[in-house]
């Protein structure tokens, strides 16, 4: 949560805030999803906010944050993966939640050459993406392609599988 409230913004911005249930009860409808409590918890601090490469998306579009449910009608396979967008990285390429399945609890990278297929794991859990994240927009550069410096603060990245794990595409 200080990596959030320290994050650099763009002049005029300050942080959002947090969610209220009337938000979050918006955003659960509109996603059609059951929406994680991790996910929910994290709203309740942060509503979205244009922070990270390419922002963290929030419970509803703005002038300067975009919504989870914006981005699912962009994809709308991922709502029946039970992928949640949870960020952008700047170039097109996006964080999602993953709700269901083996990696359930895991945050991974769509690449935009293949929107319908995860990347690779970034964090085995959204408050761990959220501070490597924002530590890396603070300025460290090894999340999440150092498999030392990613395993030592994430230890279930070790038991993802070899395909999915950053650091093998890194060197792929």
């Amino acid at each position: 949560m200080r990596l959030a409230h320290e994050a650099v913004r763009p002049p005029g911005t300050s942080f959002p805030g947090g969610a209220d249930e009337a938000e979050i009860a918006d955003l659960q409808q509109a996603a059609g999803l059951t929406l994680p409590a991790d996910l929910v918890d994290w709203l309740r601090v942060c509503k979205g906010d244009l922070i990270g490469p390419g922002g963290l998306y929030g419970v509803q579009d703005s002038p300067t944050v975009t919504g989870i449910a914006s981005v699912l009608g962009w994809f709308p396979n991922w709502r029946e993966r039970g992928w949640l967008p949870v960020a952008g990285d700047g170039n097109g390429d996006h964080y999602v939640l993953i709700t269901s399945g083996e990696l359930s609890g895991c945050v991974g990278f769509v690449d935009q050459a293949d929107f319908e297929a995860i990347g690779y794991v970034v964090a085995t859990n959204l408050w761990t993406f959220l501070w490597f994240l924002l530590g890396r927009e603070a300025g460290d550069r090894r999340w999440p392609f150092d498999r030392n410096h990613v395993v030592a603060h994430d230890p279930a990245m070790a038991t993802i599988p070899a395909h999915l794990q950053p650091w093998t595409k890194a060197t792929a």
